[in-house]
């Protein structure tokens, strides 16, 4: 089984719409997939690819403190210690913001009366789709609120690998959140190959650079899509000779396409609503250079 992530240094680049399109083409041509979702603060993979729950799951990826009022005698040495300001005096006496809490567990050293404990509380959701096409999905969801991004990434990368061994498929494709933050590091970290989605923009050029100096960090081998290449042909220049500076390999480029907007509108991937538009095309000829350089060894 090959991994593969793609991602992207900012938001708004088209990654979603290439991992749906990647998926789909895999599916089609043949490979046996399986999809991912770990933009787990705001996934919408599933939206593209019409996916029908199968199974869901809570999660528990970190801890937050709780005051037992039974015990507690009301000295205030939890909240004259606590750096995060999670525990807040009412007239009930002392309790635990959990939005504000970060578990370190200071609060419950300082307690003369063991009137706090430290516990694993519901992080986020796993849930395990089938799509309209029939492959699987995995998609991970941070609850509102919560904190441990990175960890139920990891947690929705090792649901997808264990389903993709389950079904023996060819090729895992995986939706990275976007940034360069833990949750991206996350995501691609243990994966076979890296695609970069970017657009002629100076931030997004800024932003892709980050992500990919992560990625050769880990000696991952990766590939860069421009995105609406047309819309500024000289800064799409410029993405080209560093991409090939940096040692990345031009997996191609997508035209701006209107027919792209009206894919999302009505909930479906380009390569699906209108295989022959320029947009698909294009699409169709990346997946084809890519499927070439994994063949090649990357």
């Amino acid at each position: 089984m090959i991994e593969i992530v793609i991602v992207s240094g900012k938001g708004g680049t088209g990654k979603t719409t290439v991992t749906s399109s990647l998926a789909l083409l895999a599916n089609k041509n043949g490979f046996k997939a399986v999809a991912a979702d770990t933009d787990v603060d705001a996934p919408n993979l599933a939206l593209l690819l019409n996916g029908e729950v199968v199974s869901k799951k809570t999660i528990q990826v970190s801890e937050k403190a709780s005051i037992d009022r039974e015990k507690c005698n009301d000295c205030g040495k939890c909240m004259e210690v606590c750096k995060f300001d999670a525990i807040r005096k009412s007239d009930e006496g002392y309790a635990v913001s959990r939005l504000y809490c970060e578990g370190c567990g200071l609060c419950q050293i300082v307690c003369p009366v063991d009137a706090i404990d430290i516990k694993p509380v519901d992080n986020g959701e796993i849930t395990i789709l089938k799509t309209s096409s029939g492959f699987p999905m995995v998609m991970g969801h941070l609850m509102i609120g919560e904190s441990g991004s990175g960890k139920v990434v990891a947690e929705v990368k090792e649901e997808a690998r264990k389903l993709a061994r389950e079904v023996n498929a060819d090729l895992l494709i995986i939706d990275g959140p976007p940034g360069s933050g833990c949750a991206a590091i996350a995501s691609i970290s243990g994966a076979n190959f890296v695609v970069t989605v970017t657009e002629p923009t100076m931030a997004a050029k800024h932003d892709v650079g980050r992500m990919i100096s992560i990625v050769k960090h880990f000696g991952i081998p990766f590939g860069v899509i421009i995105n609406k290449f047309d819309i500024f042909p000289e800064m799409t220049s410029e993405l080209r000779s560093y991409a090939k500076e940096v040692g990345g390999i031009m997996l191609g480029e997508i035209p701006a396409d209107e027919n792209v907007v009206r894919a999302v509108v009505n909930n479906s991937s380009i390569v699906e609503y209108d295989p022959s538009s320029p947009a698909a095309k294009a699409l169709g000829r990346i997946f084809d250079n890519l499927v070439e350089t994994l063949n090649s060894g990357g």
